[in-house]
């Protein structure tokens, strides 16, 4: 642990590449695991579930033994202001993803539903997402870089390059090269939206919410819709989530201050 500590100090973008290609590598056997039951069945669901639960074990003792868990925001569930403030990009979000993907703003939900293994996968998918990229990767480049405010806007740019790189896997999925190119290019400015409001709200739980939430809205209501997918969709989307990036970046205003204001209270 004690050489995972120096590493995170003296070379973090090593450091957060260790903690990418892991959840890399989690996201491979989760797929040659699942793949032994048919297609989104509850088999596959459950399987894959239980990987990033054990994913999701590991991190956190990672985070602990690192002495991150209250520096990350693990260990308070962050200001009514906070959560108060996610509403609208939330509202935002959903909306956007909702016209982009289907082109009409119809929130019927897919005749599927949503069973307990789906809403199950998708809240321990959110959760590692947000404990490898907003707990250990940009937590380790801020405590680097943090010194200054441009310190916090690179860490928070850095973190989301590497959000977005990891939905290159979506490739191996058999997806147009185009297609991926334009999912990282929305999990980018996601990736900086959110990195903005963990950093400002001091708290992951807002940011696993709000992370969440945003994808059982796409699986409830885009799963039937005939336009997901395409690559006009993702570049509409792409344009679309700009402005919750600007947003992210917005909440790094004076960040050093407000930091050390919190430090000295």
């Amino acid at each position: 642990m004690k050489r995972m500590k120096k590493l995170a100090a003296q070379n973090p973008i090593v450091f957060g590449l260790i903690i990418f290609l892991g959840l890399f590598l989690t996201v491979i056997i989760s797929a040659l695991l699942a793949n032994q039951w048919p297609a989104e069945s509850p088999g596959w669901y459950v399987t894959a579930t239980a990987v990033r639960v054990v994913s999701i074990i590991i991190l956190l003792a990672l985070l602990s033994g690192l002495g991150w868990l209250r520096g990350a925001g693990f260990l308070w569930l962050g200001r009514l202001q906070t959560w108060l403030l996610i509403i609208l990009p939330l509202v935002y979000a959903i909306v956007v993803t909702a016209y982009a993907m289907t082109g009409h703003l119809d929130f019927s939900v897919s005749e599927s539903g949503l069973s307990v293994t789906v809403a199950l996968f998708i809240i321990t998918a959110a959760f590692l997402e947000e404990i490898a990229f907003r707990g250990l990767i940009l937590h380790a480049f801020v405590r680097v870089w943090g010194e200054t405010n441009h310190g916090f806007v690179k860490a928070v740019l850095v973190a989301a390059l590497f959000f977005g790189a990891y939905h290159l896997i979506n490739i191996l999925g058999g997806l147009p090269l185009p297609e991926v190119l334009l999912q990282s290019a929305v999990n980018f400015s996601m990736g900086i939206f959110l990195g903005g409001l963990v950093l400002y709200g001091r708290s992951i739980y807002p940011v696993v919410f709000f992370h969440v939430c945003w994808n059982m809205a796409g699986y409830l209501n885009l799963t039937d819709s005939t336009a997901w997918g395409s690559s006009a969709s993702w570049l509409m989307l792409t344009v679309l989530c700009v402005p919750l990036a600007i947003f992210g970046l917005y909440l790094l205003r004076d960040m050093r201050q407000r930091s050390l204001e919190l430090e000295t209270a």
